[in-house]
């Protein structure tokens, strides 16, 4: 009895190994925008270039993003600063400068193809990181209950 009760611990903790590499898969999560997360947690563009370094292709992709997500970021601030200004200003009662908003909403526009950009090299390098985790875990564990040199027994195969 303490045999059967041995082999069924053996083979349950053996099956629990197969979700090793399941929490360090990243989610890409379809919001308002493109929100990358890990064990629930919304990640940076920062963390997810540490997190790709251990896979040299998606590292690569993600210092693609970064950098297209870095661009957008100057553009998309200083437009809405140039857009905010004149509309405060109008709102508080002064006269505003509606060519300042013009060209706030120019660099707004220059920003939404960075932003793509970024979106779209971003899943790339998060698809490349989660399939070379997959191919690195236990999934081709084998397990098999028959006889070996011993006699009866299970036998596992990494």
């Amino acid at each position: 009895m303490k045999r059967i009760i041995f082999i069924w611990f053996f083979i349950i903790s053996v099956f629990g190994s197969y979700g090793q590499s399941k929490s360090d898969t990243i989610e890409i999560k379809k919001t308002l925008g493109t929100v990358f997360q890990q064990q629930g947690k919304n990640l940076t563009p920062r963390q997810l270039l540490e997190i790709t370094q251990s896979n040299a292709e998606a590292y690569k992709a993600m210092k693609t993003a970064k950098s297209n997500y870095d661009i957008s970021s100057v553009f998309g601030f200083a437009g809405g600063f140039l857009v905010g200004w004149p509309l405060g200003t109008a709102i508080g009662g002064g006269k505003p400068n509606w060519t300042l908003a013009g060209i706030g909403a120019g660099l707004i526009a220059v920003s939404i193809p960075f932003t793509v950009a970024y979106t779209k090299h971003a899943k790339t390098a998060v698809n490349l990181h989660n399939n070379g985790l997959r191919s690195t875990g236990l999934s081709n564990a084998g397990l098999k209950l028959g006889l070996t040199s011993n006699g009866v027994g299970v036998t596992v195969k990494f």
